[in-house]
C-alpha cells in the first residue's frame, strides 16, 4: 500500500446527521479507512453532538491535516468557527448553511495544497446554503466554483451499478431542456475518460437511457432521442467510445445489473437514482482537480442527533475516496 495524505471529511450540516456520522466513521475500527482521517468542522459542535448521543470518543483539534493519526476512539478535527450553542438540532438555518460552506472551502484549500489526498462530504442541506446566500444546486457545485471548474458531473456507485446523469439537481422541466447533444457528448466523454483512467476499464461499455418511455418509440412518444440523443451517441462512437443506442430505462438497469454494461448514462435525476437506492450509493465528482466523494443520502433531520443514523454508507464513500487517491498515487509514482 502506498502512503497517501489523510482523507478529509467535511461534517455537513451541523443540525443534521452529518456530525454523528462523521464521528462514527472517523473513530470506529470497522468503519475507518486504512488512511488517517481528519474532520473539517466545528470541534465544539462535534463535542456537543457526541455528548448528546452518548458517543464515547476523544476529539482532538489539530492545526495541520498531517497531524491526524489512525487511532480508533480518537477523532482529529481541523476546527471551523461556529457559534455551535446556537445550532438547533433538526432545523434548517442560515448559520448551519454557512458552516457547511466554510468547511467545504477549507477542505478544498487543503486538497489543492496537497495536504489531504481526498475529500468526502457528509450530507449538507441545499436550503440552508440558500439561506446563507450561496445559491448552488448542491455541494458538488460549490466545490466546482471553488476550483474554477466548469465541466464536471458525478458518477454514482452502488451495488453492480455505476451511473452518470445528464442533469441532476434541477426541476424536471429544466432536466428535459438540458437533454441536448453538446451536453450529452460532454458528460459521456467525462464518464468514458473516468472509467478508463480512474476505474481501470480499458474499453468501458456504456448503456444509455432514453428520455421518454420506451426510448421514444422512434418518435411516437417523443423526439428527443432522434433529435438530440442519437446524434450525440454517434459522435461519441466516432471518438472510439463503446456506447449503446438510447434504450428503455426500465430494462436497461436490469441488463446492467446482469453485467451487460460497465456504466449507465441516465437522462435525469430520478431515472438514475431510484434504481440505485436499494443498494445505497456513493458519488464521485468527475472533472474536479481534486478527489471528492459523498454518500447518496440527505441530512435526515427526522433522525438527526438521536444516535441512530447508520454510518455504513458514509464509510463506503470515504473508502471510495481512499481507493481513488491510492490509484492516483500509483499512476503518478509507478
Amino acid at each position: 500500500m502506498k502512503t497517501i495524505k489523510p482523507i478529509a471529511i467535511t461534517v455537513g450540516d451541523p443540525a443534521g446527521t452529518g456530525p454523528e456520522l462523521s464521528l462514527k466513521v472517523a473513530s470506529t475500527e470497522l468503519l475507518m479507512p486504512r488512511t488517517p482521517v481528519v474532520l473539517i468542522g466545528s470541534a465544539g459542535l462535534l463535542r456537543r453532538v457526541a455528548d448528546h448521543i452518548g458517543l464515547e470518543v476523544e476529539i482532538r483539534t489539530v492545526e495541520r491535516a498531517e497531524e491526524a493519526k489512525r487511532q480508533p476512539g480518537v477523532v482529529w478535527v481541523m476546527d471551523v468557527p461556529l457559534d455551535y450553542q446556537d445550532v438547533v438540532p433538526c432545523r434548517i438555518s442560515k448559520i448551519c448553511g454557512q458552516a457547511s460552506v466554510d468547511a467545504i472551502r477549507l477542505s478544498t484549500e487543503l486538497a489543492l495544497a496537497g495536504e489531504v489526498s481526498a475529500i468526502c462530504s457528509a450530507p449538507a442541506n441545499k436550503e440552508a446554503f440558500h439561506l446563507a446566500g450561496h445559491k448552488f444546486e448542491g455541494q458538488t457545485e460549490i466545490f466546482a466554483h471553488l476550483t474554477n471548474t466548469t465541466a464536471f458531473h458525478t458518477i454514482m456507485i452502488g451495488g453492480p451499478l455505476r451511473v452518470s446523469l445528464v442533469s441532476a439537481h434541477c426541476s424536471l422541466l429544466e432536466a428535459v431542456a438540458r437533454v441536448k447533444q453538446p451536453r450529452i457528448e460532454r458528460i459521456m466523454g467525462e464518464l468514458h475518460t473516468s472509467l478508463r483512467q480512474e476505474f481501470g476499464l480499458p474499453n468501458p461499455r456504456i448503456g444509455v437511457a432514453g428520455l421518454n418511455p420506451h426510448a421514444g418509440e422512434n418518435g411516437v412518444l417523443g423526439m428527443e432521442e432522434i433529435e438530440h440523443i442519437k446524434p450525440a451517441l454517434e459522435a461519441c462512437r466516432r471518438k472510439g467510445m463503446n456506447v449503446s443506442d438510447p434504450l428503455a430505462a426500465d430494462s436497461l438497469f436490469y441488463a446492467a445489473e446482469q453485467g451487460a454494461y460497465d456504466a449507465i448514462l441516465a437522462m435525469y435525476h430520478d431515472q438514475g437514482t431510484i434504481p440505485l437506492k436499494r443498494f445505497g450509493y456513493v458519488t464521485y465528482a468527475v472533472g474536479l482537480p481534486i478527489i471528492r466523494t459523498t454518500a447518496g443520502h440527505g441530512t435526515a433531520f427526522d433522525i438527526a442527533w438521536q444516535g441512530i443514523a447508520k454510518p455504513e454508507l458514509l464509510s463506503r464513500a470515504v473508502r471510495q475516496a481512499e481507493e481513488l487517491a491510492m490509484t492516483k498515487a500509483r499512476l503518478q509514482h509507478g
